[in-house]
């Protein structure tokens, strides 16, 4: 009987019983299910990222389950670096936190991008993700290399590029974000690395490897101005000097990069990323701006449910009239800042409500009521 390619070779690592058990023990789904209970779960809008997204979880699922469980190795090239681009308040890494937090039930790590320096200079070394993850894990090196890690903020990294700066690296320490883009490059494509577990804080826990084979990276960002920057360089130039072009519109920060612009390596070079850096990712994702619609149905189903069942604790019924909700919805697009803004404009009215009738055991209802461009709360 001839052996088996190489990349059906039993993994070489050892796998304890418990993370063969814990991943038989994930539910099975298909892509079509996981975004079912995307929507059970209250997520709303971005059809084709959902799509995108439930597909980039499947291949997760189905990943684990061969090499846990069929005893399989990892095929070549099949790591699964994603980044999810949209406007704030489009849904990114809530949609990351449903698909591999509370769906799938893997280890799972949201982190902030712009905590980090390059090895550590001043801020977190990006080896840290991993501490992280070893934790989300519960100490289980095993179950961690099982688990999805969530850069946010990823577009902060970017700086203005400098032909000097690249052209010497690797002279000298970089506390920018081109240095945490070199850390990078090589955790997005090895098969393992070493991570200090104690977070660093002390030099005499030794690191630990984990392997990175199974391991899902998600960055996200918003990525402002990439949309004029990719625009600009497919020769939408705006004039210098004389003939200058007058009323050249602003750039919006809700606007959505089409899947031409995002193609255009050379823009996010612009932009202050690494080439390398992007050509990481097998998939990007483009978010789009949540519209009027969508934007309703994230109050309604994610926000005023959870107000009202934190004021009928209280003994107290929650109303807030239909004027209401549309100026919320209103508020938020005025301000470009998607299904962030909707808490941020209710949440002084409801703070006020709360300030004056909890505890208050004579009053029963409390109703939100629109009077002019304020908005106010009545009893009865």
């Amino acid at each position: 009987m001839s052996p088996r390619p190489d990349h059906l070779q039993a993994l070489p690592f050892e796998r304890g019983d418990s993370v063969r058990e814990r991943v038989a023990a994930l539910e099975v789904l298909s892509p079509r299910d996981i975004d079912q209970r995307l929507s059970e779960l209250g997520y709303r809008g971005q059809p084709e990222a959902r799509r995108a997204a439930s597909v980039l979880a499947y291949r997760h699922l189905q990943r684990l389950r061969r090499i846990h469980l069929e005893g399989l190795a990892p095929e070549p090239g099949t790591r699964e670096n994603c980044l999810f681009l949209g406007p704030t308040g489009s849904g990114k890494t809530f949609l990351v936190e449903l698909l591999f937090k509370q769906i799938l039930g893997v280890p799972t790590v949201i982190v902030d991008a712009t905590q980090f320096s390059e090895t550590g200079y001043v801020g977190d070394d990006v080896t840290t993700m991993l501490s992280r993850l070893y934790e989300a894990a519960g100490g289980d090196v095993a179950w961690a290399a099982c688990g999805a890690i969530c850069m946010d903020e990823f577009d902060k990294l970017a700086t203005s590029r400098s032909d000097a700066r690249f052209a010497g690296q690797q002279t000298t320490k970089d506390v920018s974000g081109f240095g945490v883009q070199r850390s990078l490059l090589n955790l997005l494509s090895a098969p393992r690395a070493d991570f200090p577990p104690d977070f660093g804080f002390t030099s005499r826990t030794p690191p630990m490897p984990l392997e990175l084979s199974a391991l899902t990276f998600i960055a996200c960002g918003a990525f402002s101005g990439l949309k004029s920057t990719a625009e600009e360089m497919g020769g939408h130039k705006e004039r210098m000097g004389f003939g200058r072009e007058a009323g050249k519109r602003e750039t919006a920060i809700a606007e959505r990069v089409t899947d031409d612009q995002i193609e255009q390596t050379t823009a996010f070079a612009r932009y202050g990323f690494i080439p390398e850096l992007i050509g990481r990712f097998s998939r990007i994702v483009s978010f789009a701006p949540l519209d009027s619609k969508t934007l309703g149905d994230i109050l309604e189903d994610n926000v005023l449910r959870a107000y009202e069942r934190e004021f009928a604790h209280e003994g107290l019924t929650l109303v807030v009239e239909q004027s209401v909700r549309e100026w919320v919805v209103a508020r938020a697009l005025k301000r470009e800042t998607g299904a962030r803004g909707l808490r941020a404009a209710l949440v002084p009215q409801l703070e006020r409500a709360a300030y004056d009738h909890f505890g208050e055991p004579q009053v029963s209802t409390v109703r939100l009521v629109l009077e002019g461009e304020q908005v106010r709360a009545v009893t009865g």
